[in-house]
């Protein structure tokens, strides 16, 4: 059985929802076990796919807990810096109402109760992902993203076959807050700040361009709003790129984006791990369509 109490913060939502919402990659047909057979109550009382839970509630979820309590998928472990694999569809941490009872950081802490994440890939976004397991090494690690003291390699698939094998990539990005998007130009405006991204085409994987990416500056959505920028959106990108061609090729939610690779360089403030490499393949995405 797991318990698991409702953050206070949360007015009223149908139970089959928050469970999903709480869990992102609970199985369908294991939730749907769950509200047919009522195995999930709410302060006791069983209950069904009809009933709502509040900020407060206590849920006892009767089934198997491997679905549910579930550890990383570690890469590398010194007991001061975690490494593990983050899979696509999974939040880095509960979002803004406290909802997320399965997290990567969930997943980390399980194996090392103080693991505190030192940065955060957007949960439709999968691969390396690194926690600090002691205060030194997460204010090394702090200061070497903040300082661009990491060398990050990402994966993707665009729609469109960039104009050269090899670019480095110049613009500007603007948040915004409001919208929970942003948006790049060619030029300074008020509250644009430059990113810079390498690109380098690997080849064609069917009708798509199988790319490394290298995000030199770090920015909320970088990769994906400066894909579609260059009219390269990336596939699967429902946000900033083609949602038609998405739907026609059967990847509508499914971003094809992957962290594949970090690397600690020399001279950055991640002293203590100089040198490191943590590395998460890349899934052959057409292979799971």
């Amino acid at each position: 059985m797991i318990r698991h109490e409702v953050p206070a913060s949360l007015r009223e939502e149908n139970l089959q929802r928050y469970i999903k919402r709480a869990w992102p990659l609970l199985p369908g047909h294991v939730l749907r076990e769950l509200m047919k057979k009522r195995d999930v109550r709410i302060n006791g009382a069983k209950c069904g796919k009809d009933d709502s839970v509040r900020g407060g509630d206590l849920l006892e979820i009767y089934a198997d807990s491997r679905h549910f309590e579930i550890p990383a998928e570690v890469i590398y472990d010194d007991g001061h810096l975690l490494a593990a694999v983050k899979p696509q569809g999974l939040p880095s941490l509960p979002d803004a109402d406290g909802v997320g009872a399965d997290t990567m950081e969930a997943r980390m802490q399980r194996i090392h109760p103080e693991a505190r994440l030192c940065h955060r890939l957007d949960a439709a976004t999968g691969g390396v992902l690194l926690a600090a397991l002691d205060e030194i090494t997460y204010e090394q690690a702090f200061a070497a993203f903040r300082e661009h003291g990491i060398c990050k390699t990402y994966r993707a698939l665009l729609c469109v076959r960039p104009p050269k094998a090899e670019m480095t990539l110049k613009a500007y990005l603007v948040k915004d807050a409001k919208r929970a998007t942003v948006r790049v130009t060619d030029r300074p405006c008020p509250g644009a700040r430059e990113i810079v991204t390498r690109l380098h085409v690997r080849g064609a994987v069917g009708d798509c361009w199988d790319v490394e990416l290298e995000p030199v500056t770090g920015r909320t959505h970088q990769l994906r709003a400066h894909m579609a920028h260059i009219g390269c959106p990336i596939l699967g990108d429902d946000k900033y790129g083609d949602r038609e061609l998405n739907r026609r090729l059967g990847f509508m939610g499914k971003l094809c984006l992957w962290c594949e690779r970090m690397e600690i360089p020399a001279g950055s403030p991640l002293k203590d791990h100089v040198g490191c490499v943590f590395q998460a393949d890349c899934p052959d995405w057409m292979e799971k369509k």
